[in-house]
């Protein structure tokens, strides 16, 4: 398993606590409430990344994470580090007018660094397919694409729609998600892809739980006893051999073979493409579905 991969998936299920509202866009004047459309984005958010090209205004994303690469556009973006603890010189050397990050308390500190250094900041809490619409939203009127996050948050739906209508008359297997093998760790229902696999056609063993990316036992995992197990891979990977795990050959799914791949970067990315995530993981637990997924259009609405 990729260990980078699944420390930036654990790290955006795992954090809930917002940044001070101090961080928040301000208003162009005391006076006004006009929200000052920024030109210059660095984006600490992977996601937020790609939905930024999504509204069409990647022209105007100067800086991205080392993870920030969707779509392949935002490969020729600058590249400040990690999302968490960037470099402060290489977000400040890039002059940006606002910079999006997550709010949560792992990053406070380079937070409360770039606000010390008069950087506005825009947090955003983003966790849920509802944070997806309110992120849209929220970067949308940031850059002056008020019109095109609403398309965007309407294509989002649509495609989400599809593969729920063409889900919901088949039989929901209970799934486990295999987020980390040791300790074992999964998804409750706080994580964006607890909705999905409900949206897939499957129900979440753990789903029942808060957090959104529980530990649990494997002694859990045997009571619960899931029809099958998810395992996100890399693209185009095979199904892993849980069987080798010490003590997994006692999970029934896994000693009868009942497990599927999803690809990791694409299910665990919670952003324009999450209806293709969507479909991905229903194709993956339901395999005799064929799903014609609408993909949002990009917008051009900075010309």
């Amino acid at each position: 398993m990729n260990a980078n991969s699944t420390k930036l998936f654990v790290r955006a299920t795992a954090l809930s606590v917002a940044l001070p509202l101090a961080c928040a866009p301000a208003p162009a004047s005391d006076d006004s409430t006009e929200t000052v459309v920024a030109t210059r984005v660095v984006s600490l958010l992977p996601a937020a990344t790609e939905i930024l090209f999504a509204l069409g205004a990647g022209d105007i994303v100067v800086g991205r994470t080392r993870w920030g690469v969707h779509p392949e556009a935002a490969r020729e973006v600058a590249d400040v580090g990690d999302g968490i603890r960037p470099s402060i010189e290489a977000v400040l050397a890039l002059e940006p007018d606002l910079v999006v990050l997550y709010a949560g308390p792992s990053n406070a500190e380079s937070a409360d660094r770039l606000a010390a250094l008069g950087v506005r900041l825009l947090p955003v809490e983003h966790d849920t397919l509802a944070d997806l619409e309110n992120t849209i939203t929220v970067l949308g009127e940031a850059v002056g694409c008020e019109a095109s996050a609403r398309a965007l948050i309407a294509g989002v739906r649509e495609g989400l729609a599809t593969v729920s209508s063409a889900t919901r008359e088949l039989d929901r297997p209970r799934a486990y998600y295999d987020v980390w093998g040791e300790p074992p760790m999964t998804l409750g229902r706080g994580s964006f892809i607890d909705s999905l696999l409900t949206i897939a056609g499957a129900v979440n063993v753990f789903g029942d739980l808060d957090a959104s990316a529980p530990r649990v036992s494997l002694e859990a995992i045997i009571r619960r006893d899931p029809d099958i197990v998810v395992a996100p891979v890399e693209p185009e990977g095979a199904p892993p051999d849980l069987s080798a795990r010490a003590g997994w050959a006692q999970v029934g799914a896994v000693a009868e073979g009942r497990i599927v791949a999803v690809d990791r970067d694409l299910v665990s990315r919670l952003g324009p493409r999450v209806a293709d995530a969507a479909g991905a993981l229903a194709t993956a637990i339901h395999p005799e579905l064929e799903l014609s997924i609408p993909s949002p259009s990009v917008s051009t609405c900075r010309g």
